[in-house]
């Protein structure tokens, strides 16, 4: 089956394979990651430096570039330095992943 069919669930957890242990393959883990990919998502095409969540205000951590690298790398379950800064929305969040 072509990787864009897969379920989400499926394709995330090739990703935390492939992250060797940095992110966790559980389903809260992704129920978080999930909450991630929406702020990745919406700070991805925006130059402002804050971001809002759950109405809150963030300073953001990573680059709207980057946020668009982290958005393609996931899509190719692809576990890269860059991939990697999504932990730091997380952590921004409180989320565990």
């Amino acid at each position: 089956m072509e990787m864009e069919k897969w379920p989400e669930y499926s394709k995330y957890a090739v990703l935390a394979d492939n992250s060797n242990g940095k992110i966790r393959e559980t389903y809260e883990a992704f129920l978080s990651f999930k909450k991630v990919m929406d702020v990745l998502h919406s700070i991805s095409y925006t130059d402002k430096t804050t971001y809002s969540y759950n109405n809150n205000i963030y300073n953001k951590k990573i680059t709207s570039e980057d946020a668009r690298k982290i958005i393609l790398n996931v899509s190719n379950c692809r576990w890269t330095d860059t991939t990697a800064k999504l932990k730091l929305i997380a952590s921004q969040l409180e989320l565990k992943m």
